[in-house]
């Protein structure tokens, strides 16, 4: 398949982390303002705030009102999520990694059912919840799904499981605001809640099922729109 070009957000994002991955942005770090990263890098404002949001949107950075941006506390994830185009990514490569998901959060949920504690099962009840409580703000309604989906994770006991988990959900989190906006919170909500009900009841194989047509129904929805 023939890839694109990099465009100019896409550039400035690339020479962002690679000030990360070569220590001269370590966690904790205040970046290099807007203003000053465009006449560095000799693009626009705009391109440089693009970049910066797709970076926050990956957790990689974080703003802190009246204080600037900041590189946040990066997991091992990180550095294998810099070898892959992660933000970039085309409508093929999103039904691969549904494609993906199936094959993996599918098991996941079963494994989670037998294993979890209650704490588990606690996460999974708050990140319900604050999906309910933001279900009209795409970033904090993905950002308590991703949780969600790690609490599984966690679940499972399995550390293997955990940084597949981990790494595909942050390839992932950037489009989920996109899909936020193009397929809505409902399906996710009541799948969610299903699959944590299915959890609660220590029904594993219950837990698999919601698990595989959520992820069904998410690329079916892909399809129905074209994306």
């Amino acid at each position: 398949m023939k890839q694109k070009p990099p465009n100019v957000s896409d550039k400035v994002y690339n020479s962002i982390v690679d000030k990360i991955l070569n220590n001269e942005w370590s966690s904790g770090t205040k970046i290099t303002p807007e203003n000053q990263l465009s006449k560095e890098l000799g693009v626009s404002r705009i391109s440089v705030r693009e970049a910066l949001e797709k970076l926050v949107a990956l957790n990689i950075l974080e703003k802190k009102q009246g204080e600037g941006t900041f590189v946040k506390e990066l997991k091992p994830s990180f550095y294998l999520n810099a070898l892959i185009p992660m933000v970039f990514l085309n409508k093929d490569n999103i039904y691969e990694i549904q494609e993906f998901r199936m094959m993996i959060e599918v098991d996941s949920a079963r494994l989670c059912t037998q294993r979890c504690t209650e704490e588990d099962i606690e996460k999974m009840e708050k990140c319900y919840k604050e999906m309910q409580l933001y279900a009209d703000k795409p970033e904090q309604f993905y950002r308590a799904d991703f949780e969600f989906h790690m609490a599984i994770a966690e679940g499972t006991k399995n550390s293997l499981v955990v940084k597949v988990n981990n790494i595909m959900h942050e390839l992932l989190m950037f489009h989920h605001e996109r899909l936020h906006r193009y397929l809505g919170p409902e399906a996710g909500l009541r799948h969610h809640i299903k699959i944590l009900e299915s959890i609660k009841s220590r029904d594993a194989e219950l837990a698999s099922l919601f698990m595989k047509r959520h992820i069904q129904q998410t690329i079916e929805e892909l399809k129905q729109i074209n994306l």
